[in-house]
């Protein structure tokens, strides 16, 4: 199943002048190939997909891929404003040899149910490759309905649902409702990295810290599965604090700040985006030293 386990959503590297640093971003791939998660996902949120063009997303999706050299599958997020777009996005990633693809309800104003399903419909039925539906709905003010999710599931390439349920407990309740909804190949995977850190079970966990910080994530889900409660709570308790410490700083600028502080080689988020100040960088770095990701400075 290309839609299970730990799918780690990579930063797309910038150099100083905002460029595109596909070096950092193959060398990044290549790495997490590598660590134990099951797939990579670029241009997601993470990736700052919005604030990049056609060509850029190309040369995004080909370097992945080719960094990735078959050992993990590559997910290309192809959300866009536009359906025209979206088509575009969906073209290119197949034709650079994506796995997968990802696909929002990004829109200026909240799309309503028929507007999704004709969208979604759309792309399903322009490409072979599998589809992954996500609802991120503090961004595109829309929440799936799990009847829309049900009927655009009757398409033989949307096989998944990335889900951003406001809570645990919410998830699972709509985790137990799709079950009788949808087959028992469909992905119903968790977005929120906090439930992921409470190592709430779920077909997949989707996650932009995960790319940093893979083995944490990797060594939680396998304690999950094989039902050691033991080591499932200490793994839970130090994934825990660390998303805390995460989820206070601003969205913009952490995942960059802390691709930095783990290695990655990168400049700041592309404008309007803003880098994380000093001080909240170094509030950010004592959370990483305390969950065991770096050393601590003498």
């Amino acid at each position: 199943m290309i839609y299970g386990g730990v799918l780690a959503y990579v930063i797309t590297p910038t150099d100083e002048d905002s460029g595109l640093d596909l070096e950092s971003l193959m060398r990044q791939v290549a790495d997490l190939s590598t660590r134990g998660v099951s797939g990579v996902t670029v241009l997601g949120s993470s990736g700052n997909f919005a604030f990049l063009n056609r060509r850029e997303r190309l040369q995004v999706v080909q370097a992945a891929v080719t960094a990735a050299e078959g050992r993990v599958p590559v997910i290309a997020g192809i959300s866009a404003v536009g359906t025209r777009e979206i088509l575009e996005h969906a073209e290119d990633a197949e034709s650079a040899g994506a796995s997968g693809l990802l696909l929002s309800t990004v829109s200026y104003l909240p799309l309503s149910d028929a507007e999704v399903l004709q969208q979604s419909h759309t792309v399903a039925a322009a490409t072979s490759l599998p589809l992954c539906l996500y609802q991120n709905s503090q961004t595109t003010g829309y929440e799936f309905p799990l009847a829309v999710v049900a009927e655009l599931s009757q398409m033989p390439n949307v096989v998944a649902f990335k889900d951003n349920a406001a809570t645990a407990s919410i998830f699972c309740e709509r985790q137990e409702a799709l079950k009788v909804l949808v087959s028992a190949r469909f992905s119903h995977g968790l977005s929120g990295d906090l439930m992921i850190a409470a190592g709430t079970e779920a077909t997949a966990w989707h996650s932009g810290p995960a790319a940093l910080i893979p083995e944490l994530y990797v060594n939680l889900r396998a304690a999950v599965v094989a039902g050691d409660t033991q080591r499932a709570a200490s793994a839970s308790h130090v994934l825990t604090e660390l998303i805390k410490a995460i989820s206070a700083l601003p969205k913009g600028g952490v995942l960059h700040s802390m691709a930095r502080l783990c290695g990655v080689r990168t400049g700041p988020p592309r404008l309007p985006l803003l880098p994380l100040s000093s001080g909240q960088e170094r509030h950010l770095a004592r959370a990483l030293e305390t969950a065991g990701v770096l050393r601590p400075h003498s």
